[in-house]
């Protein structure tokens, strides 16, 4: 039974997708680093981690220092970002059902804060912030044993690949949705639980 519902943040709860490509070609010169085009945008989302960060000549030693200014210049652009439109009629469905309901994000607890606060969001039990940009499998084991929570109790909302596989490693239940980072077809070809195309399917497969 389904005690515990964790959802990512940016691309399953926050539009912030175009900000994030935004901010990258606003770093690029500093990193040196090839400028996304609008018209590659999609090809892009189809790719893994390391093809992405092959196709814009980012070196993935680079990627802890861009990650943190990533953050920093985030910070300013939180509040104005939108929600996911349904998510938080979702979010106050599983509430109101008696679910307890939290946050894993490799985003930082602040710029998290910062959104939920201005979009008036109040649902959420935890906030956690992963370390690193692969730091989620750890940030969810420690999740599981700090609330002595099982594996079985818990099932997580993702839409990127680095998702499911950070369930995997703790055999935790995931639903992909298609509406983030990763196409619908990068999602399928790691095999999540379940892969949904609208956030309402969210409230039919827990309940």
């Amino acid at each position: 039974m389904i005690k515990h519902v964790i959802f990512d943040f940016d691309g399953t709860i926050v539009e912030s997708r175009y900000l994030t490509v935004e901010l990258l070609n606003e770093l690029a010169p500093k990193y040196r680093l090839r400028k996304i085009k609008e018209s590659e945008y999609e090809h892009l989302r189809s790719l893994s981690i390391p093809q992405r960060c092959k196709a814009i000549n980012l070196p993935f030693y680079k990627l802890p220092m861009l990650k943190m200014e990533l953050t920093q210049k985030y910070r300013r652009a939180a509040a104005s970002l939108e929600t996911i439109s349904g998510i938080k009629e979702v979010l106050g469905k599983l509430k109101a059902g008696g679910m307890a309901l939290s946050i894993i994000s490799s985003n930082s607890a602040e710029n998290i804060n910062t959104f939920l606060t201005h979009n008036k969001i109040n649902f959420f039990d935890n906030i956690i912030s992963s370390s690193g940009l692969f730091g989620k499998d750890k940030a969810i084991k420690v999740f599981l044993t700090r609330h002595t929570l099982n594996s079985k109790d818990v099932i997580y909302i993702g839409d990127e690949c680095r998702d499911i596989i950070a369930c995997q490693k703790n055999k935790v239940r995931i639903i992909a949705v298609t509406w983030g980072y990763d196409t619908e077809e990068l999602l399928a070809s790691c095999h999540p639980d379940a892969l949904i195309h609208s956030p309402l399917e969210i409230c039919k497969i827990i309940h």
